[in-house]
């Protein structure tokens, strides 16, 4: 390697040039790589300096660029390559493509150091553009020359003989093998016309004819007068001259003939798609032309006589060949559609076609075969028809939602329908209870102690207690029940009661507590939520008889489109879970639990109302419901219960509710409101029991006249569900007469509104005296009993 390589140093200004630059010393070493070069080869500066250019590309060494290299160092002279070295130098773009190149070698000199300079230039949109103009020309240029009764031969501008036909054999006497690589001048007497021409620079090389007469010289020595026609082309940036040799007397008849011919051969190789082949009468395929070996990548070797049908799909080969054999047979045209194999082994749609090319006799001498690209229309036709399906499976399907729609509407309606018919019923049975509870009140405070008495008063009372914890399960269900919504945080709900649901599922159920500290408060009536999760665990423990393990799980979600139940709206969530390891419940079950009444438990087990409860509940409070189970898999009961702010959450209360005795130190003078005389009755009979004085009005216009005639109330008490002006308009015009009055609501319903203040506390029917009592004295003295829970909550097991 020679030790001046500093005068080859390579700038930026090379590193930025769009071609190859490679340069070697005398010793054939590399001294110059830039990075165009080193981009397309794969080889880096780094590894190639220094080598010669044989050991980076080896078969080079069996090429004419040693020689030419050995001239420029030796001669000084200069020479370009084509892209016949591909192979030999694979070049690649950055998208793996294969680059075609041609190579300019010349000598430079720096000082007293001989080098020379490699230049690679990338030719692969001009010399692709060119093979596709040549090989629609070769087509066009075998199917003239095969059946041409004349020599036809080609050479390269210096007279050596590239091809030559059959009749070139036959007119001369020589093997092709004899002639090939061979001057021209063999088959010429000395100089001649024919000589100058081909150094001639009046032949432009743009494909127009000439012609000469030439005297030839036969294999035996003979001579022959000829008359060659002419042409230049190019290709690869190499010229080439074919000559056609005609006999001088078939001169005129020769020129029209061909003319003639090449008009055809014109006009139906414009007409032809890409790919052509031909097969002799028995069907065995004799050629193909070039775009069909460039297509399938293999030689044409491989795919004479029937070794074709290798490149068809193997789906379509069976039905493809058994047509080609129907029309062997039948002399018809051959027509069908198939996928064939590309060089890259993906396949494309193509229509084959071939017709028979007859003598007069009408016997076939050959087949006549193009093969059309029809991938676009075969797509175009598979994505219409897949269109057409999609569009009647999407109505299909939009009619399959319409009919779950109707049938949820219905099942919607019909549980409206039971809601109402359950919430009209509760409303009645509370004021039945509310009387009985008020009665069994007063009649235990003036019973003596006679323990027989007093255990009959009591299983009395326990009775009323527990209709009137059916009648807040009805309510539930029908969503009507009366719910206080406040900010509560389930991390401290669910810990406070953690003992509480311990001893209600027992020991053989151990109880995992999920919830991330981080979690938001809900907006729910707490009492309910307690409730709701009670009667969950209750259910729970109920379907692991031989003890399992009871999850209670709390995450902040967003609801999406995704997230189930789809009727949720979007936003803010905290999604709930209790799930067991219990015995599960079939699709059936499933199906039904949510409805009222309905349950697997023995008689006497269960009411039938604890699940619904607990949809009811999270219903009303804005939330969803979903349940999903398998036989044995155990059982997952999933609430999404709308968020709260954080600052929204209240201290708990430390206050506990005094006894009605201690509560009704002031005598007051109530005017009560009650269109049931029942429910007035034992009211009026508990206020009185307390020591205030009662008026009562059975309606809301009795009740304004007593208001506008007699002004001594001290306060309020009046029923909500009345016919005509109910309790919410009573209280409403009774503040625009008195604004001072304190007014006291019972109801059943919560069909007042929850987030309005209204100045005036709530009484939930049925209610104790204790609770009529602290009703009272909050609304005479709302500031010191803010915040008491003036509501029972019972569990329901459902």
């Amino acid at each position: 390697m020679s030790t001046d390589m500093s005068e080859f140093e390579f700038g930026l200004v090379f590193d930025a040039l769009d071609v190859g630059i490679v340069v070697l010393d005398r010793e054939g070493c590399i001294v110059g790589w830039n990075d165009w070069i080193a981009r397309v080869t794969g080889h880096s500066k780094a590894v190639v300096l220094g080598k010669t250019l044989y050991d980076v590309f080896p078969k080079l060494q069996d090429t004419r660029l040693p020689a030419v290299i050995d001239d420029s160092f030796q001669f000084g002279s200069s020479s370009i390559l084509t892209h016949s070295l591909n192979a030999l130098l694979p070049l690649q773009d950055e998208g793996g493509q294969e680059l075609l190149h041609n190579i300019v070698v010349r000598p430079i000199s720096s000082g007293r150091s001989n080098h020379c300079l490699l230049q690679i230039n990338d030719v692969t949109v001009s010399m692709t553009r060119e093979r596709v103009l040549r090989e629609r020309q070769n087509a066009r240029y075998h199917a003239i020359v095969d059946s041409a009764p004349d020599a036809i031969i080609t050479t390269s501008l210096d007279r050596t003989i590239q091809w030559m036909n059959g009749a070139a054999e036959r007119v001369f006497g020589y093997a092709a093998s004899e002639l090939l690589g061979h001057s021209l001048d063999i088959l010429l007497e000395r100089g001649g016309s024919l000589v100058r021409a081909f150094a001639a620079d009046a032949i432009e090389v743009s494909g127009s004819a000439s012609s000469l007469p030439v005297i030839g010289r036969r294999k035996q020595g003979q001579s022959a007068q000829f008359d060659v026609s002419f042409a230049r082309w190019r290709a690869d940036e190499r010229v080439f001259v074919t000559t056609i040799w005609r006999d001088v007397t078939e001169r005129m008849a020769a020129e029209v003939a061909l003319r003639e011919s090449e008009g055809r051969q014109r006009a139906l190789l414009e007409a032809l798609p890409q790919l052509v082949w031909t097969c002799g009468p028995a069907g065995g395929c004799d050629y193909f032309n070039p775009q069909w070996q460039n297509y399938t990548g293999a030689p044409k070797e491989e795919h004479l006589g029937w070794g074709w049908l290798e490149v068809i799909h193997e789906s379509d080969r069976e039905a493809l060949e058994a047509a080609w054999k129907s029309s062997l047979a039948s002399g018809s045209v051959f027509d069908v559609e198939a996928r064939l194999r590309r060089a890259d082994a993906s396949y494309r749609w193509f229509k084959m076609r071939s017709i028979p090319v007859r003598v007069p006799d009408g016997t076939i001498t050959r087949w006549f075969g193009t093969a059309t690209d029809i991938t676009d229309m075969v797509e175009a036709r598979d994505a219409l028809r897949s269109s057409n399906e999609e569009l009647e499976a999407r109505v299909v399907e939009r009619t399959r939602e319409r009919e779950m729609v109707l049938a949820q509407l219905h099942e919607s309606q019909k549980m409206e329908t039971v809601g109402q018919l359950t919430g009209g019923v509760a409303h009645d049975f509370n004021n039945l209870l509310a009387v009985i509870l008020g009665s069994l009140t007063l009649l235990k405070k003036g019973l003596g102690d006679d323990p027989r008495t007093s255990r009959l008063l009591e299983s009395a009372m326990q009775g009323a207690e527990r209709g009137a914890t059916l009648t807040k399960r009805l309510l539930a269900f029908a969503r009507r029940q009366e719910l206080k919504l406040e900010a509560i945080e389930v991390q401290k709900l669910i810990a406070d009661m953690l003992d509480f649901l311990r001893q209600s599922v027992g020991p053989a159920v151990s109880i995992i507590v999920d919830v991330l500290p981080d979690v938001h408060p809900v907006k729910i009536d707490a009492n309910q939520l307690e409730l709701a999760l009670m009667n969950l665990a209750v259910n729970a423990r109920d379907a692991m008889p031989n003890g399992g393990s009871l999850t209670i799980t709390c995450r902040d979600e967003t609801r999406a489109p995704n997230v189930l139940p789809k009727t949720l709206p979007r936003g803010d969530y905290v999604r709930m879970s209790v799930a067991d390891t219990g015995e599960g419940m079939s699709e059936a079950t499933l199906a039904r639990a949510m409805e009222p009444f309905f349950t697997t438990k023995g008689v006497g087990k269960g009411t039938g109302l604890g699940l619904s409860m607990v949809h009811g509940l999270t219903a009303q409070a804005g939330g969803a419901m979903h349940i999903s189970s398998q036989p044995g898999k155990g059982t997952v009961v999933t609430l999404w219960l709308p968020r709260a702010r954080r600052e929204d959450v209240r201290p708990a209360p430390t206050t506990q509710m005094p006894p009605a005795a201690e509560i009704a130190r002031r005598k007051v003078r109530v005017l009560l409101v009650d269109d049931d005389a029942l429910v007035s009755m034992g009211t009026a009979s508990m206020l009185m029991d307390l020591g205030h004085s009662v008026l009562e009005a059975s309606s809301a216009a009795h009740a304004i006249r007593l208001i506008e005639t007699d002004a001594q109330f001290d306060v309020l008490v009046t029923d909500y569900a009345m016919p005509g002006m109910n309790g919410f308009d009573l209280a409403t015009r009774i503040r625009q007469i008195k604004p001072k009055l304190p007014i006291v609501l019972a109801t059943g319903y919560a069909d007042l509104p929850l987030h309005v203040d209204l100045g005036f506390p709530r009484l939930a029917k049925p209610y104790t005296q204790e609770e009529l009592a602290q009703a009272l004295e909050t609304a005479l003295n709302p500031l010191r009993f803010e915040g008491l829970a003036g509501l029972r909550s019972e569990v329901i097991s459902g």
